[in-house]
């Protein structure tokens, strides 16, 4: 019998740290900022992104991210801009269509943590270290977890080989993630058919 309870309270905590939550991209966003002629600030985002996170958000060393950002849905709010940044002399979106973020590994003290893992952006793969912090776990008005997760860092974009309009167009680019993510509330158990 204790053998049987051992492995019963095994299974319950590998089921606690494999948890799979569901991206909430109605209330996430994937935003970046440029400097232009060192005068002003750029800033866009990407309208189609989609994120798998798994772990236990109590335990958040646990977790691990998957990032896929569609970079045809680069969005200034200038279209022209836009199509150019879709092109060749930037993201070259036709040949490289998804830049990914995939974590390896998450340390986090004192409320912080960070993300360490591998960004492939335009067909070059480096190691980064992402900062974030993370709200929750909380229950909705619907009885659904939920867990929030914001981070930011920079990068050089010319080490990722998009170099277009510099020096008009600054190389550091900061990048600004906000995502939200839930577990649906358990289904409600049916009523017993009447006899």
């Amino acid at each position: 019998m204790k053998i049987k309870t051992l492995f019963a309270s095994l299974l319950l905590a590998t089921a606690s740290f494999a948890q799979t939550w569901t991206f909430d991209a109605a209330h996430s966003s994937v935003a970046f900022s440029i400097k232009h002629l060192a005068v002003s600030t750029t800033k866009g985002e990407f309208d189609k992104v989609d994120i798998k996170l798994t772990g236990d958000a109590k335990k958040p060393t646990t977790l691990a991210a998957e990032v896929t950002i569609q970079t045809a849905s680069v969005n200034t709010k200038n279209e022209k801009r836009d199509e150019h940044l879709r092109a060749a002399d930037f993201f070259d979106a036709a040949q490289f269509p998804t830049i990914v973020f995939k974590s390896e590994k998450v340390t986090f003290k004192g409320g912080k943590g960070v993300m360490s893992g591998t960004l492939t952006m335009h067909g070059v793969s480096k190691k980064i270290d992402i900062p974030f912090t993370l709200s929750g776990p909380v229950e909705d008005p619907w009885k659904n977890t939920r867990i929030g997760l914001e981070g930011a860092f920079k990068l050089d974009r010319t080490d990722y080989g998009v170099s277009g309009g510099v020096p008009a167009v600054g190389k550091e680019v900061k990048i600004e993630i906000s995502s939200e993510f839930l577990i649906p509330a358990p289904a409600a158990p049916e009523a017993p058919a009447a006899k």
